[in-house]
């Protein structure tokens, strides 16, 4: 296999659908765990590439262990694994490591997320494989950096969104910070390690060799947030603690209702008409942009009174009428029930070889003229490892065999510890 014929990959169409095949034909090892990396991989799975998904034996991804399991497999796993082949190798063994440079040899791109110099002690950092496969793309997720004070330091979704400022944010003005439901960090820094392999992918044809690329869970969360500094830098005052208010636009957040809550947007002035309070639209204190952003409580108070008279379905079906930003606040349970979520498949149901019928949400890439792809469930640990070795680099029964014997001779002397993230 020629790495450098990717590029045809891009331009190539089948000629029999008349369609293009997205990443199809490019090849990635995902060594990382938990979420991010994981994460950043189905995205590329889902649009086609070939994932495949080295862990531990008898162990594998430390999210594997995460409950609440349904019949023994983590609701982690299950949610940010599909589209992927799992082959167990102990890069700690040498034929473990001989079976990763040989599945480089091969490969577009390798992703991981381990700390700083493990990799290396492994055998697998970018330098070792570029000499094996100048073409190869390496992409690392960290947590903090590839260098500097926290290089080194556990790191976790948590820790990114307190030391970037995220939960400075969070909660009721005056009250504790409150946690976020969403891992932030983590599927940030997915979604642009996701980007830079595409990136890493593209440029080697323009150039004629690979690269290695970085991410951390700081700098994306941080990139996130984006706005929220351009109001620091500007004001000198950072956005505090709304609650379940916009920190800076007025009139954006949850409303209450007779019988619940909506979501709004941005609606001035239309949202004081529907309310019946058009003399709002005089009052110099909402006269203007600069009004509104310094008399935002007030104005908030006002237009929650007013939705305070009429149940939440009944000021959504007038608000929809005119045209005003506006939305149920769901549940879950309500959001894969809601009517335009439903139109757009946004929930898909893979067959699982234990679970059985296994909900995930789509990516939510949706392309014209592309091949449907489809979805594989979550690979089982080591569930396609004979598979990969076997066909992909032509090894032998004896040759699989052997590997194996290593990997339990090893794990019968100690079980490696590996320092991730």
């Amino acid at each position: 296999r020629n790495s450098s014929a990717a590029s045809d990959v891009y331009k190539r169409q089948d000629k029999t659908m008349g369609k293009l095949v997205g990443l199809k034909g490019i090849r990635i090892l995902d060594l990382s765990v938990g979420i991010a990396g994981p994460f950043a991989s189905q995205i590329l799975g889902d649009l086609g590439a070939e994932i495949i998904k080295i862990e531990q034996p008898g162990l594998g991804d430390i999210a594997r262990g995460a409950a609440p399991q349904l019949q023994g497999e983590s609701f982690y796993h299950l949610a940010v694994n599909r589209n992927k082949k799992s082959v167990e190798l102990d890069l700690s063994t040498d034929l473990g490591k001989t079976a990763l440079h040989d599945l480089s040899r091969i490969s577009d791109a390798v992703l991981d997320n381990y700390r700083p110099g493990v990799l290396k002690r492994l055998g697998a950092e970018y330098e070792t494989l570029r000499a094996i496969n100048p073409m190869i793309v390496s992409c690392t997720i960290t947590g903090y950096g590839d260098s500097g004070p926290y290089c080194q330091y556990p790191a976790f979704d948590d820790m990114a969104e307190g030391i970037s400022g995220v939960y400075s944010m969070s909660g009721e003005s005056e009250k504790r910070p409150v946690r976020l439901p969403v891992p932030i960090a983590d599927l940030a820094a997915g979604v642009f390690a996701a980007i830079a392999i595409l990136f890493g992918v593209i440029q080697r044809e323009k150039v004629g060799a690979g690269c290695k690329l970085s991410v951390s869970l700081l700098d994306a969360v941080m990139f996130l947030l984006e706005t929220n500094f351009q109001t620091y830098f500007i004001t000198g005052e950072a956005p505090r603690p709304r609650g379940r208010r916009h920190p800076i636009s007025p009139m954006v957040g949850i409303f209450e209702t007779k019988n619940g809550h909506i979501v709004l947007g941005p609606s001035w002035p239309r949202i004081a008409r529907l309310i019946g309070k058009e003399w709002m639209m005089h009052d110099p204190r909402f006269s203007t942009v600069e009004a509104r952003f310094k008399n935002k409580d007030d104005l908030e108070d006002l237009i929650e009174e007013g939705l305070r008279e009429a149940d939440s379905e009944d000021w959504l079906e007038l608000m929809h009428a005119e045209d005003v930003a506006a939305g149920p606040l769901n549940t879950l349970e309500k959001a894969i029930q809601d009517p335009q979520v439903i139109h757009n498949k946004t929930v898909v149901i893979l067959r699982h070889p234990l679970c059985g019928e296994v909900r995930n949400i789509e990516c939510p890439i949706r392309l014209e003229r592309t091949e449907t792809i489809g979805h594989s469930p979550p690979p089982l640990l080591g569930q396609h490892t004979d598979e990969v070795l076997r066909d992909l680099l032509g090894y032998s029964d004896e040759q699989i065999t052997r590997l194996k014997e290593q990997e339990t001779a090893n794990r019968e002397l100690k079980r490696p510890v590996r320092r991730r993230l």
